[in-house]
């Protein structure tokens, strides 16, 4: 039996949705050098060297999912609006496949996630230059990260012991809690195909680290993800169109501000990604990071220099990756929609919509959000669970 209806413009929502489950697109696997850390010594070392990164690729079946899904141009089944949305989630997927085959490439890599995520606009920009000198009168962030009797350190154990708890508190029994060696060194990333939390075998945290990063990535990313699946439409429990970024993260940076764990700190660090997409592009990862360490410490300048220039291969050469705009530009978004209609925050978590797509849940058109905590909810469950 064919999988395209007899139209080949035409599929049902169960056959897109099948199809679109099956491309791969580990867009910070493949972003990752494996040289890094090699690369990371040798800059240190040297007062001029620029890294060269290699990549690994990975095999996958997204060409014979693109030929099948590239002709569609309606989904059969849905309301117009949902097929709307499933038409442009396959141009997305196609052009984060492309993303995703030009690692290495800086020319391809600037065009593309330029194209894909934006970049800052003047307005934007001068903003994370204000935010970079501390004038952050405009946010509730918290100056001091840990109080005097708060520096007990918690270790993998610990960690994968008081999530799982946490996800039991919030009812989530499919939800599980995982090692990888695939994440970042002391990361902690949310695999919502999965319905697992991934931690790096080495990661440590303070306590007001961890409440930190619960409210962020359980808080937000596992919340929208589990309401997004209630909705009956499987795009929306998964990152679909690039659009839906500034809201995802933007509103993670928004829910550390509202519980009070949004520091000065990781705030300048949201607007320096930004500040160095802007001016960036056309130095050389030595004359970026060389411009940052005037407003962070050595450590923060390598890290922020890394994330806009991985991808590339050769960064003695111009180039950027542009994705990282999507944190400082999406929690001012955030915050000054919810500051004009603040009954928009539980609208926005019905799935991994967007701002426009609120309009769907008013409409009826997908169900509202069952997994909304509170502040109150969060010092609850802190507490449950010797926080």
């Amino acid at each position: 039996m064919a999988i395209l209806s007899k139209k080949k413009n035409e599929m049902t929502l169960k056959e897109v949705t099948k199809l679109l489950d099956g491309f791969k697109l580990p867009t910070s696997l493949y972003y990752t050098p494996m040289n890094l850390e090699e690369e990371k010594k040798k800059f240190f070392k040297s007062y001029d060297y620029n890294p060269h990164f290699v990549y690994k690729k990975v095999k996958n079946n997204n060409k014979e999912i693109i030929k099948k899904l590239a002709t569609v141009t309606k989904i059969s089944d849905v309301d117009p609006r949902i097929s709307s949305f499933y038409i442009d989630l396959i141009k997305s997927k196609i052009e984060a496949d492309e993303l995703l085959n030009a690692v290495g490439n800086n020319s391809l890599v600037s065009e593309i996630s330029k194209r894909r995520y934006g970049v800052p606009s003047d307005k934007l920009f001068i903003n994370a230059c204000l935010a970079l000198k501390g004038k952050n009168s405009s946010y509730n962030i918290r100056k001091k990260e840990i109080s005097d009797d708060d520096k007990t350190v918690l270790e993998y154990k610990d960690v994968c012991e008081i999530l799982t708890k946490v996800l039991e508190e919030l009812g989530l029994n499919d939800w599980k809690v995982e090692k990888s060696r695939n994440i970042s060194k002391n990361g902690i990333k949310v695999g919502a195909k999965e319905c697992t939390i991934y931690i790096n075998k080495d990661i440590s945290r303070t306590k007001f680290k961890l409440k930190k990063t619960i409210v962020h990535e359980i808080g937000t990313h596992v919340l929208r993800a589990v309401n997004g699946e209630n909705s009956g439409f499987d795009a929306l429990s998964k990152a679909n169109l690039s659009s839906y970024l500034d809201v995802e993260e933007g509103l993670a940076t928004y829910n550390e501000m509202l519980m009070g764990y949004l520091t000065e700190k990781w705030l300048k660090n949201k607007a320096a990604l930004t500040y160095a997409i802007h001016i960036g592009e056309k130095m050389s990862f030595r004359e970026l990071y060389n411009c940052l360490l005037g407003i962070l410490p050595s450590k923060s300048a390598f890290d922020v220099t890394y994330r806009v220039k991985r991808g590339l291969g050769d960064t003695s050469k111009p180039g950027i990756y542009a994705k990282d705009v999507v944190y400082f530009r999406g929690f001012r978004r955030v915050l000054r929609k919810l500051q004009a209609t603040p009954s928009m925050y539980n609208l926005l978590y019905a799935g991994k919509i967007s701002f426009r797509q609120c309009s769907w849940v008013e409409d009826g058109l997908i169900p509202k959000a069952k997994y909304i905590p509170t502040v109150n909810d969060w010092n609850k469950i802190f507490k449950k669970v010797g926080l």
